[in-house]
């Protein structure tokens, strides 16, 4: 038993080494040719605050919906344990190509916290179906009302776009078919003893099929409370729209009031669909290429370079740092305890 809790302690602060460190290459990353400081100077502190809060609430949004989910299944998970999970959502998807770490990393503190990873990851892939439907809808919405923006790009970046629009649209109709679709279930779970045929442990069998046993019956509760998923996808339009809203904000931040909120928020969304499937950590680069392009006529050339580097502060540097700095002290807090599992019902 010691030796387990010295590994654990061990693993834990290589943990928190890797997130320190990738936390700080970011960081360098970011900062490398963006002078943010002089940028935030010269802009207004009301609506550097206002873009700041939208990406807060828009993390809790992300916790309260991954709640939601848990609750379903039977777990109780406090306040603190639920922005535990959205950051760490947030931070590993920000550090990843496609986004690809978010939910291996909410599954292992999940995981950590004794949470079924039959119910963690079906409770991760709702509120990530939810994500992706709202994501698309924004997307379309910005197609319909910035047109000019959609048909006039050009250059050697321009086949990505179509790209990540059809690129989501499929992982819409991918989860679909894996959370309710019983064949699905009952596919991955053949692909799953295939590949577990040469492992001589009789109980791993049992537990593979233990693990789609339970994740089939949480499928089953959300089809018999479509109201909990119709409030998770309200969540989900309100979260993607103060994502939206911070180009928006970080323009008024400057002094641009060339354009209003639904535009900004319409931009934004079809930018946001475009780019962020693409295999990039954070979609860098080409975030910064569509965001000129996107917003060339909306926003004034002698502010689009301060603008893209504020919107790009308050929408990922700063809730990166948040995220990666709150995960370590969430982690090391008591009030992170482990969720209490209900009554079975």
């Amino acid at each position: 038993m010691n030796l387990l809790k010295k590994k654990s302690v061990w693993f834990g602060a290589l943990l928190l080494l890797v997130l320190g460190g990738a936390t700080l290459f970011i960081i360098y990353k970011e900062l490398n040719g963006n002078d943010i400081a002089g940028t935030l100077r010269h802009a207004d502190p009301r609506w550097v605050t206002a873009a700041v809060a939208a990406m807060i609430l828009y993390s809790i949004a992300d916790g309260l919906n991954i709640r939601r989910c848990l609750r379903l299944t039977g777990y109780e998970v406090s306040i603190p344990q639920m922005m535990k999970y959205a950051f760490a959502g947030f931070f590993f998807s920000s550090i990843t190509p496609s986004s690809s770490g978010g939910q291996p990393g909410q599954l292992y503190f999940m995981y950590r916290d004794k949470i079924k990873l039959s119910h963690g990851t079906f409770s991760l892939l709702c509120a990530f179906l939810s994500y992706q439907i709202m994501a698309v809808v924004w997307g379309i919405i910005g197609l319909i009302f910035t047109p000019k923006g959609i048909m006039s790009l050009g250059g050697k970046f321009s086949y990505v776009f179509p790209i990540g629009f059809a690129i989501n649209l499929v992982t819409i109709a991918i989860l679909i078919s894996i959370l309710f679709s019983r064949r699905m279930t009952i596919m991955f779970a053949y692909i799953a003893l295939r590949f577990n045929r040469k492992n001589k442990n009789p109980g791993s069998k049992n537990e593979i099929m233990r693990f789609f046993a339970r994740y089939r019956k949480a499928a089953g509760l959300m089809n018999s409370n479509k109201r909990v998923f119709v409030k998770i996808l309200l969540t989900s339009f309100v979260q993607m729209s103060l994502f939206h809203s911070v180009p928006y904000l970080c323009a008024r931040a400057l002094g641009c009031d060339s354009f209003g909120w639904f535009t900004g928020v319409c931009t934004q969304g079809a930018l946001f669909l475009s780019v962020s499937s693409l295999p990039l950590p954070g979609a860098a680069g080409v975030t910064e290429y569509g965001f000129a392009l996107f917003f060339a006529d909306l926003i004034p050339k002698h502010l689009m370079g301060s603008t893209m580097i504020l919107s790009r502060f308050c929408s990922f540097l700063f809730p990166l740092i948040v995220s990666g700095s709150q995960l370590l002290l969430l982690q090391l807090s008591a009030n992170t305890r482990r969720p209490i599992r209900k009554a079975s019902r």
